[in-house]
């Protein structure tokens, strides 16, 4: 079984590899990911089993995973292989109240492949999967990581600094640089993301106005 895990999170990162390199827009933040991921150690030496772990937010995971599919079959077929497996956390200090919304917390999940939490611990770097059920709003954030998103999954509305909302579909990628406030809304779909911090990553992150 250790092999069968080591094996979906190697495909899991060549397909996110492959998709950096070949992707168009978000120059920026695609360059430094792939610079930051070809620097971690990902061999099956640094490879270790999380400890699994699920949420009320996995059983979006059917749906969305399904989905996924049209974006990347690689990936979508690694991470139906590593769902089980991974560590699925939400992030301190977070709750409904603090959201401002009842029922997030049972919407909202998030696992790391690369992390301290994930197959491989990562040096200063962290890769992994979020999830956010329909009809939420994931509300203005920020920290000190540069942050890259790929949508695995929409449409799913996206707000960056001072601009307004904005759509964005399934596919497309969202570069995040330092402290940039940033929030993330459903409709009637939820969302599978990949998410990536390229360094700072002891940082947590920050609610605006807490």
């Amino acid at each position: 079984m250790r092999e069968d895990i080591y094996g979906a999170a190697d495909q899991a990162l060549s397909a996110v590899a492959n998709a950096l390199r070949c992707s168009e827009g978000e120059e920026e933040g695609r360059a430094e990911v792939l610079r930051r991921l070809a620097e971690q150690d990902l061999s099956q030496q640094a490879f270790r089993a999380p400890r699994p772990a699920r949420l009320a937010a996995c059983r979006h995971l059917p749906e969305t995973v399904g989905a996924a599919i049209m974006v990347d079959s690689a990936l979508a077929a690694a991470i139906a292989g590593l769902e089980d497996e991974l560590h699925w956390r939400q992030t301190s200090g977070y709750s409904d109240a603090a959201m401002g919304q009842p029922g997030f917390m049972d919407n909202y999940a998030h696992a790391e492949i690369i992390g301290p939490h994930g197959c491989f611990a990562g040096d200063d770097f962290r890769l992994g999967l979020l999830l956010l059920g329909p009809g939420m709003h994931y509300r203005e954030r920020y920290h000190p990581a540069p942050e890259l998103y790929w949508l695995l999954t929409g449409p799913s509305d996206w707000k960056r600094g001072a601009g307004g909302f904005v759509t964005r579909q399934a596919g497309d990628m969202i570069w995040h640089r330092p402290l940039v406030v940033h929030a993330t809304r459903t409709d009637h779909q939820p969302l599978l993301a990949l998410w990536v911090w390229t360094r700072d990553v002891g940082e947590t992150v920050r609610l605006v106005g807490e």
